[in-house]
């Protein structure tokens, strides 16, 4: 990254100077609200840190050009061994006082975000002065390295975080994907029975089948392999984005990579669209329209499989690909310009519906009324804005993910408009705002909204046209050429920190367990559903996972009513299938029924709607006719059995 010491300087200082600012007013406000603690003296320390930085920082900018000669001695390092040990040493020692500093130092007493992220500034600053004593670069170049070198870490600790060895599901619908990434290979899991797939995100559990290929796999083994998924296909998106703009040096392609990489995290965008534009990346090509087409087609083949809402990302990715590398005035006129794009839109919803198509036949479902339930699910508006779901609101949320990039876009194409045909800015804008949209209202269907994860494909879109403009790989119209200027350090710190902050907001205490009190949850669990087993089949609609990895073994599996399914016709009101639902129960179909223990005064906070219709449509049902005859409260399992007499809760909720 080329910018004079003394800009980066002044950027880091105001950086930190801003931090300083929000971290004194938070970390005040939350041990304001602590009636007591013994070591107030501690946050009066901690405070006093920050407005020394906020200070400091404030006369070392004012003095302006003054501060030069200071900045400039600070880019020679002595050439030594050891500066280079001491190098190592800053470098990797920073990531130990990281997590003492979350986990130990602030702990929950001071759980506020601003200051932990002053505090990972300025140990990204004494990891750049360790990289700088290694490698020699700049200032700015160091920083940008090890601040996403930090990046990369938080967020592969997060991905990695789940894999262990609890038998358990570790969230309500955690264990159950590995259920579904079973059942392509379950007529050889499951005793020769033909289980069918599940209606939604069919690619995904393709992909998560894989371990399945080596016989019963381990949910440790699952596990692993999902959080390989994440980590690979995302880092060979950014690979793949990295080498078809021909990012030059080696320097500017780590940081660009990195970067990316982190991008889409923010979403997250999930690695089965991620199959969509790896292959839309490596074979899209504007002047081949033959390998341009199948690229598309496999792709699109591939998202009619996979979401409603991807169908038509495969084809909009190509266009804009399109519309960024190839110039109107090859073309001379409307038609022949819009042709590609045409043929590209045909083609890939053309065979997005036969992916769907094709997915839907070989699923095995009966009930095509399952994979409509998108269509019917009630729309939640207030979840754009901050709430108890999601903090930060889905809206505030993706402002915050594209505002770096559209002031870099702004700053890049001042004055320089006429560069490119007006049709190629308005088919990119229309692009931007076709997917932004569609995210935004996806984001409110009940079920949704807890992220950004919805907003994936204009995520992915809005990252590729700007990380085009900033790599100069925009071909402008004949007789015209895009100057491109410096982007201001400001500018570029800030697009490192955003996907940064991301990571790090999600970094949480290593999970830990009762191993003996696990097993024992299990041995009861599997004695209990033994027990039944010979009366009748058992219902698992949580930890079907048990049955899959073989931790309850001689059970068969009953395909109907898992959680993941269940709560998704329940919140899209179908009414035949939970009839059917209803039915079952009142008939007694099932000797014991494996659930999570119902609490039917579960209607507020986070996922608010999504719990109140789970108790009115399906906790109230089935404590009517079913009541618990063994409660694990260490894992919040229950086993029901069948009630002599109806008995339902005191009041419906």
């Amino acid at each position: 990254m080329k910018t004079s010491p003394g800009r980066f300087w002044q950027t880091f200082l105001l950086l930190s100077i801003a931090l300083s600012a929000i971290a004194i007013y938070q970390t005040e406000q939350q041990t304001q609200a602590l009636l007591k603690i013994r070591s107030r003296y501690k946050w009066v320390v901690v405070i006093a840190v920050f407005a020394v930085n906020l200070a400091l920082g404030a006369i070392l900018l004012l003095r302006g050009q003054k501060s030069e000669p200071i900045w400039e001695r600070l880019e020679s390092v002595p050439p030594n061994n050891i500066w280079k040990t001491a190098g190592v040493v800053l470098l990797f020692g920073a990531f130990p006082l990281l997590w003492y500093a979350k986990f130990a130092f602030f702990g929950k007493a001071v759980p506020s975000f601003f200051p932990l992220m002053w505090v990972c500034l300025w140990l990204a600053l004494l990891q750049s002065a360790g990289l700088k004593m290694l490698t020699r670069s700049s200032w700015a170049t160091v920083f940008a390295l090890t601040i996403l070198l930090d990046g990369i870490v938080f967020q592969s600790y997060f991905v990695l975080q789940p894999v262990t060895d609890y038998p358990f599901s570790l969230g309500w619908s955690e264990a159950s994907r590995y259920y579904y990434g079973s059942l392509p290979f379950g007529r050889m899991l499951y005793n020769g029975e033909r289980l069918p797939l599940s209606v939604w995100h069919g690619t995904r559990y393709f992909l998560q089948s894989i371990p399945f290929l080596l016989g019963h796999s381990s949910l440790w083994i699952s596990r692993l392999w999902q959080a390989f998924l994440w980590l690979g296909l995302t880092g060979l998106t950014a690979f793949l984005l990295v080498r078809r703009l021909r990012w030059g040096g080696l320097d500017s392609k780590l940081i660009f990579g990195s970067w990316f990489f982190l991008f889409l995290f923010q979403g997250a965008v999930y690695y089965h669209l991620l199959v969509c534009v790896i292959i839309v990346l490596a074979w899209v090509t504007p002047r081949d329209l033959t390998k341009s087409l199948l690229a598309v087609g496999i792709a699109s083949f591939w998202a009619g499989m996979s979401r409603l809402n991807w169908y038509p990302v495969p084809a909009m990715l190509a266009v804009a690909i399109y519309l960024l590398e190839e110039p109107f005035s090859n073309y001379g006129n409307y038609w022949r310009y819009l042709f590609r794009p045409f043929l590209y839109g045909v083609v890939g919803l053309l065979l997005a519906f036969a992916g769907q198509a094709f997915y839907i036949f070989v699923s095995g479902n009966r009930d095509l009324t399952q994979f409509g339930s998108s269509f019917t699910s009630a729309l939640l508006w207030y979840r754009w804005w901050p709430n108890a779901t999601n903090p930060l609101g889905v809206i505030p949320g993706i402002l915050l993910v594209s505002l770096p990039l559209i002031l870099i876009l702004f700053w890049l194409l001042r004055g320089q408009t006429k560069s490119l045909h007006f049709l190629r800015w308005f088919l990119l804008a229309i692009l931007l705002v076709i997917l932004l949209a569609g995210g935004l209202v996806v984001s409110t269907k009940i079920g949704g909204g807890g992220d950004l994860h919805n907003m994936d494909a204009y995520i992915v879109l809005v990252g590729l046209i700007t990380a085009y403009f900033m790599s100069q790989r925009v071909v402008a119209e004949i007789g015209r050429k895009l100057e491109f200027k410096a982007l201001p350090s400001s500018l570029i710190m800030i697009m490192l920190i955003v996907p940064v902050a991301f990571s790090l907001s999600r970094v949480l205490p290593p999970i830990q367990y009762d191993r003996k009190q696990a097993s024992a949850d299990l041995v009861k669990l599997r004695e209990t559903v033994q027990s039944y087993n010979n009366k009748g089949p058992v219902l698992f609609i949580y930890e079907r996972h048990l049955l899959t990895f073989k931790m309850i073994p001689d059970v068969p599996v009953v395909p109907d009513y898992e959680v993941v399914t269940l709560t998704e016709m329940a919140i899209s009101g179908n009414r035949p299938y939970l009839d059917r639902f209803y039915s079952d129960l009142k008939n007694h179909r099932f000797a014991a029924i494996v659930a999570r223990k119902q609490n039917l005064d579960a209607t507020s906070g986070e996922f608010a709607e999504e719990s109140e219709t789970w108790n009115r449509l399906v906790a109230y049902q089935l404590l009517c006719e079913y009541e618990p005859v063994l409660t694990l409260n260490s894992s919040n399992i229950q086993v029901f059995v069948p009630r002599a007499v109806p008995e339902c809760p005191p009041s419906q909720p």
